[in-house]
């Protein structure tokens, strides 16, 4: 019988014995990690993997390690904060509590009565994947209705893509890709962020598979890898064609998959027959011999997978690359077959009661897309936006074009952030609330990126005087007139929400006690070949619409990457680097004149920003990379420089479409203010 950690102590914080109490990390990864915490005096001293979690196998990452300190870190805000006079540049001031919530509700109140609920908008991100922080949602659903935001950030049109092709994104289980006897990890660094897959794939190896990391930078998982295949950035939609007209053109597909399971096939070849594999090969930089010798190992090497990565979701046209690829498995029967398959994401809401939302109580509706935040806040009207309430995210860091999001925030009439730190989004905001974190909190994760349903306990009191969304969003609704729609422990929150899990035999005191396996979540998706899509089967891409955006003013490529030592962007200023850093191939720095070490400005269309150059082979050619969620206060801030450009399908923020520009600096030169970018 697996190890379980007993109820009682889940709620005997602040003792004076040394406690292992079960938990789960909430944060925005695909991993998110089983964890038991030790407490001593009501101290969390030392965070450690649960060794009954089949995914992540007693282990955590090195960010989660060091999550003690940022739970005690100086820097964390540990009581409510306002402005003085209500204006940006007035100082912070300590206030109550009560202070704080009164004059929040009576905003929410006054902006409702003047201009109507949409006058407010309420922008909730994934800081925190803890099923409650769902109720955040039925606070203002209660309340009529408010403008929210749409879109995506970080994968929508990868969920857009898949959908289209299976009817919905469903990955297969991690552990079901022990059965492969190939991977191909396509745009994806599990080194830096999916741990947990990295013992899975090395196990590939042990029994004799292969896997190859396609990506246009050599990082640091092709030390886990057999090839390494550097596809030229952006070209991966060109690569995937290129594998296929030659499974078609060597008589490698599987004729009955496509007889009995796929719709559009004829269509998708005329596709393929559009270009010739030449232009393929010379689109995406690899040369033919080594495309067919790809080609073959891929559809003779059943079962193979392919595992998709957040580095494909960042261009106009990324819902088609995700459709190219998903192409390559139903062309060689690879879906619903037991090491086979296109994996990316989970849906996690399939899990919850989505009535808790309180959706019928909306009556007023309008969305303003994440990717292009700052426009449509500007262009926003009938009513305009006056206020803005802010959970779980950091629009003015993550958004592309940042500084024209910070302009739209600077004429917003009063911004309300949930948080604990600072960031670059405090710097708009005329009052602060501090949340607590995953270790001060009762809630529930449901993963994107496994199936294990993890137990969130709280493990100590909240430190200061922080609070969760949960009890902020209680008191609010107190002095709103809507206290009793939204009363409630997290306990019975919680069960409300998971109803669908206990109609399926999991208990919520069970997934509280220790890591459960979802009961509805197939190991093989697709294993019946039942595609909820319109023909109710597999449905090929049959357009492709790509041309490489050039700009002779901006000849290279700018890609962000997630960092090994901080998540997006929480971080603390202590954490930062002594300043941004880029790095680039050693053609293109040659061409730009900047040498390995030096400061350069990096400029694109919408900003500019100084950096310090590292001059590296593994990047490919044009690209400059940085990683994203240094502070625009501490000088970094990828987001200054990307364009506010949307993909074609999913709504999602086509990050990778910005083209920069390097130019060196004399040493003597320091960092240059910058202005906000006009609307």
């Amino acid at each position: 019988m697996p190890q379980r950690y007993a109820a009682s102590l889940h709620c005997r914080v602040g003792t004076l014995m040394a406690e292992k109490i079960y938990t789960s990390c909430t944060l925005d990864c695909p991993d998110g990690c089983g964890i038991v915490a030790e407490v001593e005096n009501g101290r969390v001293t030392r965070l450690e993997g649960h060794r009954e979690h089949e995914f992540t196998r007693g282990y955590l990452c090195a960010k989660t390690y060091r999550f003690p300190n940022r739970l005690y870190s100086e820097e964390r805000i540990l009581h409510p904060m306002k402005r003085e006079g209500g204006r940006l540049d007035g100082a912070w001031q300590r206030i109550s509590w009560d202070e704080a919530l009164d004059l929040a509700a009576a905003r929410i109140r006054e902006g409702i009565d003047a201009d109507g609920p949409l006058s407010i908008m309420h922008y909730q991100r994934t800081g925190s994947w803890g099923a409650t922080k769902k109720l955040n949602h039925r606070f203002w659903n209660l309340m009529g209705g408010v403008t929210t935001n749409s879109g995506s950030l970080c994968s929508g049109a990868a969920r857009a893509g898949q959908t289209l092709d299976f009817g919905t994104r469903a990955g297969h289980d991690p552990m079901d890709m022990l059965n492969s006897r190939l991977v191909l990890l396509w745009g994806r660094n599990p080194m830096a962020t999916n741990l947990h897959m990295v013992p899975l794939l090395k196990e590939v190896r042990s029994r004799g598979g292969r896997v190859i990391l396609i990506d246009p930078v050599r990082s640091e998982s092709a030390t886990i890898c057999d090839e390494h295949v550097q596809t030229r950035v952006a070209s991966d939609a060109e690569f995937a064609m290129a594998l296929a007209k030659v499974i078609l053109e060597e008589g490698l597909e599987d004729r009955g998959f496509l007889k009995d399971h796929t719709h559009g096939f004829a269509e998708y070849r005329a596709l393929l027959d559009s270009r010739t594999l030449a232009e393929l090969s010379e689109a995406c930089d690899i040369g033919e011999d080594d495309i067919r010798r790809l080609a073959r190992e891929y559809a003779t090497s059943k079962p193979a997978s392919i595992l998709l990565g957040w580095g494909l979701n960042k261009y106009k046209h990324s819902a088609e690359v995700f459709r190219c690829v998903d192409a390559l498995a139903a062309l060689t029967g690879q879906i619903g077959i037991a090491g086979g398959g296109v994996s990316h994401g989970f849906n996690s809401q399939r899990l919850f009661d989505k009535l808790v939302e309180a959706p019928g109580r909306a009556t007023h509706h309008r969305s303003i897309p994440e990717p292009t935040l700052g426009r449509g806040l500007l262009e926003a009207n009938e009513p305009p936006v006056r206020m803005m309430f802010i959970t779980g995210g950091n629009p003015i860091n993550q958004s592309p074009n940042s500084m024209l999001v910070a302009q739209a925030f600077r004429a917003l009439d009063f911004t309300v952030l949930v948080d604990s730190f600072m960031t670059d989004t405090a710097d708009y905001a005329h009052l602060f609330l501090p949340t607590t974190t995953f270790l001060e909190e009762e809630d529930v994760l449901v993963s994107w990126g496994h199936n294990i349903l993890g137990g969130v306990n709280p493990v100590i009191e909240p430190v200061g005087e922080s609070r969760s969304d949960l009890w902020i969003f209680q008191r609010l609704a107190e002095r709103l007139g809507i206290g009793a729609e939204m009363a409630g422990t997290p306990r019975e929150w919680l069960a409300r929400i998971l109803t669908p899990m206990t109609h399926n035999g999991v208990t919520l005191e069970e997934v509280m006690e220790g890591p459960v396996r979802c009961p509805i979540a197939p190991m093989i998706p697709f294993a019946d070949k039942v595609f909820p899509t319109a023909s109710g089967r597999y449905e090929f891409i049959t357009r492709l619409d790509h041309r490489p955006r050039r700009d002779e003013d901006f000849p290279l490529t700018f890609v962000t990457n997630f960092s090994k030592r901080w998540l997006l962007s929480q971080m603390t200023e202590a954490e930062h680097p002594k300043s941004p850093q880029v790095r680039v191939d050693p053609g293109s720095a040659a061409l730009a004149g900047v040498r390995d070490g030096q400061r350069a400005r990096l400029r694109s269309a919408v900003g500019v920003l100084e950096v310090e150059v590292k001059v590296d082979g593994r990047i490919g050619p044009g690209i400059v990379l940085m990683p994203v969620g240094t502070w625009i206060k501490r000088g970094g801030g990828a987001n200054v420089l990307t364009e506010d450009v949307v993909s074609n399908f999913g709504l999602m923020a086509a990050y990778g479409e910005t083209r920069v520009r390097l130019e060196p600096l004399p040493e003597a030169v320091t960092n240059e203010a910058r202005e906000p970018a006009e609307a």
